[in-house]
């Protein structure tokens, strides 16, 4: 029924804004001729009606909207959402003139653990992963799914130093978790320039990945750092 909703919901919003608008027309219509004095009370009853439909609607265009912007498997911010948060963040980093680091997460030799231990313990170490990510963080960081077993992190109003020794401090916690089965992790870390766009960041991060992969459990991080 969900998944219905959501690929029809102009559609259902329209039977329902058809129905509603139908009840109120009869009910206007039915007081207005044989219940005259009641006639106050349906017109108050159904501008009710229309505010609380309106809610509903309202409020199930936002679930569709924030499901839109969720990773399914780890109930992190995909990478949809994480490109229009970076290119908010990065005009306030130009506005204001507050640090912004960014730091890209790689899990080392995933494939292996999938191999080994089966998929659905893969799944189990990413859903995992990413629950360490986000007790490492604040709230208004902004931690997502990148892809595969990949991470990223914004990190606003944050200096390098701090955004390092969390990034490490998540290297650790991995490190530590049995639920992880004995996964490492890399990471480029990156302390934003304030003249960058989006594409900038995430060529720099990625060049800095790469680096990090020579180094198995290893956070490299930019020369601005």
């Amino acid at each position: 029924m969900k998944k219905f909703f959501s690929k029809n919901i102009a559609f259902v919003s329209g039977i329902i804004g058809f129905v509603v608008a139908a009840i109120v027309c009869l009910l206007h219509n039915y007081s207005y001729a044989y219940l005259p004095e009641a006639y106050e009370f349906v017109v108050v009853a159904s501008i009710m009606l229309l505010s609380v439909v309106g809610i509903f609607i309202g409020r199930s265009f936002e679930k569709l909207q924030k499901a839109a912007m969720v990773d399914d498997l780890t109930q992190l911010w995909n990478k949809r959402y994480f490109n229009i948060r970076l290119a908010e963040e990065l005009e306030r980093r130009r506005r204001k003139g507050t640090p912004l680091c960014l730091a890209y997460v790689d899990i080392d030799d995933f494939k292996i653990i999938n191999d080994k231990y089966g998929h659905v313990t893969g799944d189990s170490v990413l859903i995992n992963m990413a629950d360490i990510f986000k007790r490492n963080t604040r709230n208004l960081d902004i931690v997502a799914r990148w892809g595969g077993d990949e991470f990223v992190v914004i990190f606003p109003d944050t200096t390098p130093r701090y955004g390092l020794i969390i990034t490490n401090r998540f290297k650790k916690a991995v490190s530590a978790s049995r639920e992880c089965c004995q996964a490492t992790i890399r990471v480029g870390f990156v302390d934003i320039n304030e003249d960058w766009e989006v594409d900038d960041v995430l060529q720099e991060v990625d060049v800095l990945l790469q680096k990090a992969k020579k180094i198995k459990d290893s956070v490299v991080a930019s020369e601005f750092c």
